[in-house]
């Protein structure tokens, strides 16, 4: 018998053909053989993965103005509030929450307050941001996953014997931090 290496195709046929047990010997040593070959041929590589922290938190526009026109001497705070505006939470982290500050305080006789609905955690309800230059707790026990659509509203209230005051505005800033 010829070695498989100068085996020509006819021969290699012939012998199939003729011998039944030789045939599954030379069909065994032909895809030894192949597997051999594509051994040289193979190559690897190490893939790295990694997943890191997600917190991400977005607002839809701004408030409408809030603006007190009325208010009845005697009677404590007079308040407007708008709930128009929503936001969204995206996290891969447990215990988490929402943080609020503003970056400048109301003026005296003012307060502006916060509340931050959640279907997935725990809202403190309305917070007062009047003095709130350092962040304050509004909603806390963020798990992950998202909370979307959710409502902020916001209570401006002033004393009734407040003189007036110009427009102005407050930049509030909301952080998802752990």
């Amino acid at each position: 018998m010829k070695p498989l290496s100068t085996l020509d195709i006819p021969y290699f046929f012939r012998l199939l053909s003729s011998r039944p047990t030789l045939k599954t010997l030379l069909l065994i040593a032909v895809l030894g053989s192949s597997a051999l070959a594509q051994n040289g041929s193979t190559a690897t590589q190490v893939v790295t993965i990694e997943v890191k922290p997600i917190t991400k938190i977005s607002v839809t526009g701004n408030p409408n103005p809030m603006i007190i026109f009325d208010a009845v001497s005697g009677q404590g705070l007079t308040s407007v509030e708008d709930q128009n505006t929503k936001y969204n939470v995206t996290t891969n982290l447990d215990n988490m929450k929402i943080v609020a500050s503003i970056d400048t305080k109301m003026p005296d006789g003012t307060k502006l307050l916060i509340n931050l609905a959640s279907s997935k955690a725990s809202s403190a309800g309305l917070v007062d941001l009047t003095k709130a230059t350092t962040p304050v707790d509004v909603v806390t026990g963020f798990s992950r996953g998202t909370d979307q659509n959710q409502t902020i509203q916001y209570v401006f209230a002033g004393n009734a014997d407040l003189g007036e005051i110009p427009s102005q505005s407050r930049t509030v800033t909301l952080t998802l931090t752990d």
